[in-house]
C-alpha cells in the first residue's frame, strides 16, 4: 500500500504525462480517414473565412501571414499552432474569440461547428494530409458567405470609410516634427531668435494633426485586424501613438507659454522636449509599418 508521501509525486507524475499525451491521444484514438477528413474540412474553413486578408495571392497579406492553405507550414509556426493545445494556440485563440476574421473582413466569424473542427485538429496534432484532390479545389465557399454578411448601416460605413485615412494623416505630423527639429538646430547654430516663430509654427501644426492621426488611429484599429502574435504589436503602435500626439501637445506649450529666449532654461526644456517627440514620432511611425510589413521590414535583403 502506497503512503501519502509516495502516492503525491507519482500522482503529479501521472497527472503530467495524461497532459503530455493528450494530444498524441487524441490523434491516436480517432480513425486515420476521420483525421483526413477533418484535414480537409479545416482547411476549407480556412478558404472560406481567411483568404481576404490571408491569401497566397495578395500582394501585402496581413500581418505578413499569407500562407493559410499551406497547414503544414501553418502547424509548424510556434506563433499560430502549439499541436495537441489548442488553448496554448493563438490561431484558435483569435478564431475563438472572434478577433479573426477581422471588422474590415468581407466574411462573418466561423460558427460554433467550424471553431470546433479548428479546435479538433489542433488537437489531433494539426495534421496536414488531405482527402485526394482537396488541395486543387477552388474556394467557392467564400463567395456564397460573403453574400450572407448583414448590411452595415450607414453610420457605421461612414466611420470605417474615415478611419481608412489614419495612415495618410500621420505623415503630417511626423514631417512637421522632424523639420522642426531642423529648423531648431539651424535656430541654435545662427543664434537668431527669428528660427522660434518658425519651430512654434511647426509645432503647434504638428500637436494639431497629431490629434487627429490619433483619433484615426483609434477608429482604424477598431475596424480593422491585425496579427497580433509578434509582442501585441498593435496594443504598443497604440498606446505610444497616443502618447506621442499628448506630448507633441506638451512641445507646443512649452513652445509657446514662455518667452524661450536662446540660451534660456526655458529653451532648453524645450529643445529636449522637441528631441524626445521626434524620438516618439519615429518609434511609433516604426511599430506602425510593422503592422503591415512586419518588425524586419528594415531588414537588409
Amino acid at each position: 500500500m502506497l503512503t501519502s508521501m509516495s502516492f503525491s509525486p507519482l500522482c503529479a507524475l501521472a497527472i503530467f504525462l495524461s497532459v503530455l499525451t493528450h494530444g498524441w491521444s487524441a490523434a491516436a484514438t480517432m480513425p486515420k480517414e476521420e483525421q483526413v477528413k477533418l484535414t480537409g474540412d479545416v482547411r476549407g474553413i480556412f478558404e472560406a473565412k481567411c483568404l481576404d486578408c490571408h491569401g497566397a495571392e495578395l500582394p501585402r497579406p496581413k500581418g505578413k501571414f499569407g500562407y493559410v492553405l499551406d497547414l503544414k507550414r501553418v502547424a509548424q509556426n510556434p506563433k499560430f499552432i502549439v499541436p495537441g493545445h489548442p488553448e496554448k494556440s493563438d490561431l484558435y485563440d483569435m478564431v475563438f474569440h472572434e478577433d479573426m476574421p477581422g471588422e474590415d473582413a468581407n466574411v462573418p466569424a466561423l460558427t460554433k461547428e467550424e471553431k470546433e473542427k479548428v479546435r479538433a485538429w489542433i488537437e489531433i496534432g494539426a495534421p496536414d494530409e488531405l482527402p485526394p484532390g482537396a488541395e486543387g479545389a477552388k474556394p467557392v465557399v467564400a463567395t456564397v458567405v460573403k453574400s450572407l454578411r448583414p448590411a452595415e448601416p450607414l453610420w457605421k460605413r461612414t466611420l470605417r470609410w474615415i478611419a481608412k485615412f489614419h495612415p495618410v494623416s500621420t505623415h503630417f505630423p511626423v514631417a512637421l516634427m522632424m523639420v522642426a527639429v531642423l529648423a531648431e538646430m539651424i535656430g541654435w547654430w545662427t543664434g537668431r531668435e527669428s528660427w522660434l516663430q518658425t519651430v512654434r509654427f511647426l509645432v503647434v501644426l504638428a500637436a494639431l494633426g497629431g490629434l487627429g492621426a490619433g483619433v484615426l488611429g483609434w477608429l482604424n484599429a477598431y475596424f480593422s485586424s491585425y496579427d497580433k502574435a509578434p509582442g501585441a504589436l498593435l496594443w504598443w503602435h497604440r498606446w505610444l501613438g497616443s502618447a506621442t500626439a499628448i506630448w507633441a501637445v506638451v512641445c507646443a506649450a512649452l513652445a509657446c507659454a514662455w518667452p524661450c529666449a536662446e540660451g534660456s532654461l526655458e529653451r532648453r526644456r524645450f529643445r529636449g522636449a522637441l528631441l524626445v517627440g521626434a524620438g516618439l514620432v519615429g518609434l511609433s511611425g516604426f511599430l506602425g509599418s510593422a503592422l503591415i510589413y512586419g518588425l524586419d521590414h528594415y531588414a537588409w535583403i
